[in-house]
């Protein structure tokens, strides 16, 4: 898959290491904070399913880049171990913000508290995810990544 001679896996990378720690930051604010919560809920869920998509290219723009095989050696390996990981915490993320502003909408205390602890998880997790995929990406096109 190319962009105007250019491989697609490059470019579609960059929006899912920028938009997931958004997205996940902006979970971790809503739940802690009712307030941004009220004001910025619905744009932290947008972006968190738009994170979740860009993940998701960047997990099939990977594969076509890589030949349609899943195995490589070394940090490649690594990198791709942890690509076809990533849009599962991605996605856990798109629909655990979105349920937990459903729930705020509403008056069920626990539910709201269930949601909000299985935003978190989802958001930590996406987190690790993408920071370990992208530096073993980095490391593997560059070699040593400080």
């Amino acid at each position: 898959m190319t962009f105007f001679g250019l491989p697609l896996h490059p470019l579609v990378v960059h929006a899912a290491v920028v938009l997931l720690p958004l997205a996940a930051l902006g979970t971790l604010l809503i739940v802690v904070s009712a307030r941004a919560r009220k004001r910025y809920g619905s744009l932290v869920v947008l972006g968190a399913f738009v994170a979740a998509g860009s993940v998701l290219a960047a997990r099939v723009t990977g594969e076509a880049l890589n030949g349609g095989t899943q195995t490589g050696t070394g940090i490649l390996a690594t990198h791709v171990t942890w690509g076809l990981l990533a849009p599962w915490p991605a996605g856990a993320l798109a629909v655990t913000s979105l349920l937990f502003v459903l729930a705020g909408r509403g008056k069920n205390r626990p539910l709201l508290i269930t949601t909000g602890l299985l935003a978190v998880v989802s958001a930590l997790a996406s987190l690790v995810v993408i920071v370990v995929v992208g530096h073993a990406g980095a490391t593997a096109v560059w070699g040593s990544v400080a």
